[in-house]
């Protein structure tokens, strides 16, 4: 009986000194982010005989992996595991470029794939996707991405329209779930400037 005592109490003292079965202790509990955006209302007219193909989207190798990532230092970089996006970052955000400009009417239609001859060709690249926990910085989420716009004629494909933008969005604290919430935001303001930077580089285009 003493001896029974003796483990119960021993088990009771290594739960308390080590977490053991502690229902506090998830710090290596996974967490998954999506960051789904959408344009909400579909524009009512659409470009006529105007097909645009989206190349997969290109991640810097620096984020190119699933495991958010906070800036924490002037040239240091620190992943914040076990906080993953659900997928693929780049697929993710092909599919959510996808989804926006088919709604913004500059396109008859757009594609991922060779499906359908295309008029035109998007490249698309990610060059910062960070949270910035530096301690002379105020927390943000930081979102920086390409755009070239390109013939798809094979013979002449020349760059028709290109820009670079950088969204930093302010949030209380540097945490995966407020940084992916800052991205989220960060994401449509980039997506709305994008699409009216094409339109007004379409409306010159036109006669």
């Amino acid at each position: 009986m003493n001896r029974a005592v003796g483990l119960l109490v021993l088990i009771s003292l290594l739960t308390g000194c080590f977490g053991l079965g502690s229902k506090d202790d998830d710090d290596d509990t996974p967490h998954y982010y999506v960051i789904d955006i959408d344009r909400g209302v579909v524009a009512s007219e659409f470009a006529k005989n105007r097909v645009l193909k989206i190349k997969p989207v290109r991640m810097t190798p620096h984020f190119r992996g699933k495991t958010v990532v906070f800036r924490v230092g002037d040239d240091e970089y620190r992943q914040q595991v076990p906080h993953e996006f659900f997928s693929d970052p780049g697929e993710m955000f092909t599919e959510q470029l996808k989804r926006w400009l088919q709604k913004s009417g500059l396109f008859s239609q757009v594609i991922v794939d060779d499906s359908t001859p295309a008029d035109m060709i998007l490249e698309t690249a990610v060059t910062a996707l960070y949270g910035d926990q530096r301690e002379q910085f105020s927390p943000q989420a930081v979102l920086e991405m390409q755009f070239f716009l390109l013939a798809a004629d094979q013979n002449n494909a020349q760059a028709l329209f290109q820009t670079a933008l950088r969204i930093d969005v302010d949030i209380a604290e540097t945490t995966p779930p407020n940084v992916v919430k800052g991205w989220k935001q960060g994401l449509e303001q980039l997506f709305a400037t994008v699409e009216d930077d094409f339109r007004g580089y379409f409306s010159k285009r036109t006669p």
